[in-house]
């Protein structure tokens, strides 16, 4: 597909979010559970493909919360039509899962009522700038860095983490190249992580959760993958399963300002390649003058 894209409206959750559009007071609406709340949000993406073709997806998202239980439900229906809009192919694919929320992973704090403001001792601030023990920006001292072609601008290096998760294989940095500073932190499973019991939902998005205080966000409708937005240009990501070729389950942390930092060291890396080949390349013309 090229890169001409026209998106009408982003879903909720994601980090590329543009609009949202918020459906409200429709008949599901009505005949839910009383007491029950539903946040709905549509997207639709028209993409124009080399050939000419036209893609064109309209993706429905709802989530109901009912007492400690949460229902997200996704559907996507995505229509393919050629230069004279003759419609090639239709496809609709589906994602839902119900699991209870707030007895173990994270729970807001009761509203303030004190007259002053202020409700006891305040709870320490939440640490977003580190993962696996890694800090974001900190120095990783490493040596056996090497080249990832998925991500041009950072170095890649395997470490072991003060404390493992259960079920993990492999753990990874990325950092900047030049000064290696820590800009994201991997932890991959070969096998899918069990997730705990099968009734609710996976104990490692309660864990999340729990340790962030921020609540995870569904950013997929083909996997079950979730967002942590942490703040200040902070995520982690989680695929429970089908993450990629060689492992199952991914967590992954970033910030974006250390891939800010990585992306100038690299344009600083490329300039000087560029001034070393120029000088070289005029050097080589001034030796083969000089021997004609």
């Amino acid at each position: 597909m090229s890169e001409k894209k026209t998106i009408i409206a982003a879903s909720l959750g994601t980090a590329l979010v543009l609009s949202v559009v918020a459906v409200c007071g429709s008949a599901a609406d009505r005949n839910r559970p009383a007491g029950a709340t539903t946040a709905k949000t549509s997207e639709s993406v028209s993409v124009t493909n080399d050939n000419g073709s036209v893609t064109r997806s309209f993706t429905e998202s709802n989530v109901t919360t009912n007492g400690n239980m949460v229902t997200e439900r996704r559907r996507e229906t995505r229509t393919t039509t050629d230069t004279k809009g003759n419609v090639l192919e239709t496809a609709t694919s589906e994602y839902a899962q119900s699991y209870p929320v707030g007895d173990v992973g994270f729970v807001e704090e009761a509203p303030c009522e004190e007259s002053d403001g202020v409700c006891g001792d305040e709870a320490p601030a939440v640490a977003t700038d580190s993962f696996m023990g890694l800090k974001f920006g900190d120095v990783f001292e490493g040596t056996n860095f090497v080249r990832d072609a998925s991500e041009p601008t950072l170095l890649r290096a395997k470490f072991d983490p003060r404390k493992t998760l259960g079920g993990f294989d492999d753990y990874y940095v990325y950092v900047t190249p030049t000064t290696h500073r820590v800009a994201k932190v991997f932890a991959c499973a070969k096998e899918a992580v069990d997730p705990g019991n099968g009734w609710r939902r996976h104990y490692l998005l309660e864990a999340l959760e729990k340790r962030y205080s921020t609540w995870a966000r569904l950013c997929s409708w083909t996997l079950p993958r979730y967002d942590f937005d942490l703040g200040g240009g902070r995520h982690v990501v989680v695929t429970l399963a089908g993450a990629s070729p060689d492992y199952e389950t991914v967590i992954g942390a970033w910030d974006y300002e250390q891939l800010t930092v990585a992306a100038d060291e690299t344009e600083a890396i490329r300039a000087e390649a560029r001034k070393n080949a120029t000088e070289r390349r005029r050097r080589r013309v001034e030796e083969a003058a000089e021997a004609f």
